[in-house]
């Protein structure tokens, strides 16, 4: 059974693609909410000085991995074997060992499980491994100057950072699912919630930034990535869905042709159309009136597409049919493909700068503490300070 969804950021609902097909959109649209949820987790909440710092593990697998293409559910890849309990890393006498780098690496590879070729997943333990022992370097060393400057955040101000993920959570599911698909717990993001504000507040109190970008910065920002400021041609448009169901005989779909041809005739005589969608259509936009959003070529199934943007503006389009059913659609915006010019993008430009500057700036003071740090490998021998 297909779902329904009008575009990709939105859950359970229909994703048309451009070859006409459609795919079951759902998983691949709670992957991606599930990265950017465990992505503003695991970040440092941006205030003013716009930097953000991503120290939550499961972060940097998922973003590279959920979501991916699946692999056979009777060929899963094995656990790591716990080692011995060796200190992998010291970080001014605070250790992590070797039994807690493979009890996350274990736990993650479980959360992604039928997403790792059999043939790549010693290079991505490996890979984990060094992400794992990266990440306790910097949040330990950034929790003990967090100590050191005596850094606190209130109850609050996590419950309204708590709320804000909780907020992104697609229709139908819960937080406490979705962290549970990307292998982490309600405890976990917590504490990187907490981290992360501290950690923030610790770097709008170390790093100052008076950088304002000139002009001519903006221009050669502007000039070096147009591409970035093309715009596509795209259409704002509604509809109205009779769903005919892909095994219905020819009397139903006769039937359901009627019934949408009666709708449309009400419509061409002056009928609401946001109310005759909300009352009428199959889908689930009948919640917004029928609304789409707005789209580009491509987006759509093709002669969901044709229509929509060979239509005039306003007018109440022809029934047409797709695999989904006999559609009324009325465009009711049509943007031609133009770039945006320099002054439309100056100001998101030179925040883009502003961000930059102070992502060195905060790059450098973690360079620092770094130096400062006793920071030993065991096993390699070797001692940083």
């Amino acid at each position: 059974m297909f779902t329904w969804c009008e575009n990709m950021g939105r859950s359970g609902e229909m994703l048309f693609t451009r070859e006409g097909t459609v795919t079951t959109n759902n998983e691949q649209v709670n992957s991606e909410m599930r990265r950017n949820i465990m992505k503003q987790s695991g970040e440092a909440v941006q205030y003013s000085r716009r930097w953000s710092l991503i120290f939550c593990l499961p972060v940097l697998v998922l973003l590279g991995l959920a979501g991916g293409r699946g692999w056979a559910a009777e060929n899963p890849p094995s656990p790591v074997q716990v080692k011995a309990d060796k200190v992998v890393v010291e970080v001014n006498g605070v250790k992590l060992t070797q039994s807690e780098v493979d009890q996350k690496i274990n736990r993650t590879v479980e959360s992604l499980k039928g997403q790792i070729p059999p043939d790549q997943l010693e290079e991505f333990q490996k890979n984990i491994q060094s992400k794992i022992v990266d990440d306790f370097v910097t949040r330990t060393i950034i929790n003990q100057e967090i100590e050191k400057q005596k850094i606190t955040v209130d109850e609050s101000e996590v419950k309204k950072a708590l709320s804000e993920i909780e907020a992104k959570v697609p229709q139908g599911m819960t937080l406490e699912t979705m962290l549970q698909q990307g292998g982490v717990t309600m405890e976990e993001m917590r504490e990187n919630i907490l981290f992360s504000l501290r950690a923030n507040k610790l770097f709008e109190m170390q790093v100052k930034s008076d950088y304002v970008p000139s002009n001519e910065e903006i221009a050669t920002y502007y000039n070096e990535n147009k591409k970035k400021y093309d715009m596509p041609e795209t259409v704002h448009a509604r509809h109205i869905l009779a769903k005919v169901d892909e095994k219905a005989d020819e009397k139903v779909k006769a039937e359901r042709k009627q019934k949408i041809d009666g709708e449309r005739k009400q419509l061409v005589e002056g009928a609401d159309f946001a109310k005759l969608a909300s009352e009428q259509s199959d889908c689930p936009s009948k919640a917004r009136g029928g609304d789409l959003g707005t789209f580009p070529r491509g987006r759509m199934v093709k002669p969901f597409e044709d229509a929509a943007f060979g239509q005039k503006v306003n007018e109440i389009g022809p029934v047409i049919e797709t695999q989904f059913g006999f559609h009324i659609i009325q465009v009711l915006e049509h943007n031609q493909a133009k770039q945006k010019l320099l002054d439309e993008v100056k100001g998101p430009i030179a925040e883009t700068l502003k961000n930059r500057k102070s992502q060195e700036s905060a790059q450098n003071y973690m360079d620092q503490l770094k130096k400062k740090a006793k920071i030993v490998y065991p096993e390699a021998g070797s001692a940083q300070k």
